[in-house]
């Protein structure tokens, strides 16, 4: 969370565009550029909306990912019956380990959380070992709420106002035909693009990857 107004983005944007009456590009239109470009960056930076929260399990070792959330990273630990109540740690393994070692695991049960996995084709599902009642704790990516109004606080740091203010700008220009304005469209992308070091591309691999499983497997943590 930043600590500055979205109105400072939306009014430097709109001096860059020479429109600060807003004549051309309306202010509801580029506060839908500044969510746009909010979204662009929790898809291509996922870190920057990631947090840890308590999670009731449910029954069994199937458990869906949180509706408000985009992304799994990973179990951390044991919560105990009230979320409070610090606890084992948990490790994510294979799944075709628990196949292999425990064909019935499906079936089991227990006081904690031992592992969990997770396969990157089913986003938002994953598994615990032994099925437990009570709550563990969830490392995720959350959607950001849209800002509505102006005034509210940046949602992400203030070291995104930059590359908030380019996008906007780059947004509006691409509103155009000019071929001018679409010039100018693709160098403020750039510079957002580049403030971000994504380069020509806009999202990047953020998968939950435990050390052990990456030795194991050869994948990058």
């Amino acid at each position: 969370m930043g600590t500055i107004a979205c109105s400072r983005i939306l009014q430097r944007a709109a001096r860059t565009l020479f429109d600060e009456t807003g004549v051309r590009w309306s202010p509801t239109e580029l506060l839908d550029y500044l969510n746009a470009g909010i979204s662009a960056i929790v898809a291509a930076k996922p870190d920057v909306a990631a947090t840890a929260e308590a999670f009731e399990l449910a029954p069994g070792t199937r458990q869906d990912l949180p509706t408000d959330f985009i992304q799994f990273l990973g179990l951390v630990r044991n919560l105990g019956a009230d979320g409070q109540t610090p606890g084992r740690a948990i490790r994510q393994v294979e799944r075709n380990e628990l196949d292999h070692s425990y064909p019935d695991w499906h079936e089991s049960s227990g006081a904690a959380v031992l592992h969990y996995c997770h396969d990157k084709r089913l986003p938002r599902l994953f598994y615990v070992f032994p099925a437990s009642e009570g709550w563990v704790e969830l490392q995720g990516v959350k959607a950001l709420e849209a800002v509505t109004d102006a005034a509210q606080t940046l949602p992400l740091d203030d070291l995104y106002e930059n590359p908030l203010h380019n996008w906007v700008v780059a947004y509006a220009y691409a509103k155009s035909s000019k071929s001018g304005d679409m010039n100018r469209s693709g160098a403020y992308m750039t510079l957002f693009a580049n403030a971000l070091g994504l380069k020509s591309q806009l999202q990047f691999s953020f998968a939950p990857t435990d050390p052990d499983v990456a030795a194991r497997t050869g994948e990058d943590v």
